[in-house]
């Protein structure tokens, strides 16, 4: 092989250099949000020039967009014993963090200022994720219930991930599952009966 000559491909190069960005414009929508991440700073991070940034996504819309699109199908989660219902899912939500924390955090820490954001956690959490935990659950009022139950998961990503809330950063999964489960199980039976609290 000829001295300098790279040992791979063009379609591969090209590849790698697609990765490279969208790793780096992941970590820095994630870390600054959509209106402080810029093309440049996402080059930079990648090592590459702003001009390759532009030939492989055009806009920064369109990586924004690739960025951060959201791995999130709790169908495989959802069949077993219906009390257990809210341990799944939790347990499914927090594997997929520790899978694609960037991608699902930097849509997160953005939705409130993008639209764009915003639509791709509501598709994942409401138009696609509640739906499918409505479909399992018995009684009245299930939309609402399965609603709920994302708006909880909504705020574990926020307070572990984004807010950093020491206690609930540094808890273990199955701490938090374990302390959160019996939260759900009223909207997953749709018991709305006050639980007794102080009493005896």
């Amino acid at each position: 092989m000829t001295s300098g000559t790279s040992p791979f491909s063009r379609s591969e190069r090209r590849a790698l250099t697609r990765t490279a960005i969208l790793d780096s414009a992941r970590a820095l929508f994630r870390e600054a949000g959509y209106q402080r991440t810029t093309i440049r700073a996402t080059a930079r991070r990648a090592g590459v020039d702003p001009a390759l940034v532009m030939q492989h996504f055009g806009s920064k819309e369109a990586l924004f967009q690739a960025a951060s699109a959201i791995d999130f199908d709790l169908a495989g989660c959802l069949p077993g014993p219906p009390d257990e219902l809210g341990g799944r899912v939790l347990s499914y939500l927090l594997q997929q963090l520790d899978k694609q924390p960037d991608a699902m955090l930097a849509t997160l820490r953005s939705m409130l200022t993008h639209e764009q954001a915003a639509e791709a956690v509501r598709y994942a959490f409401l138009d696609d994720g509640a739906v499918k935990i409505a479909g399992v659950l018995d009684g009245d009022e299930a939309a609402l219930r399965s609603g709920l139950i994302c708006t909880l998961l909504v705020g574990l990503i926020v307070t572990r991930h984004l807010l950093k809330i020491d206690e609930v950063e540094q808890a273990s999964p199955e701490r938090l599952i374990a302390l959160l489960e019996p939260c759900l199980l009223p909207l997953v039976r749709g018991d709305d009966t006050p639980a007794a609290v102080g009493s005896g």
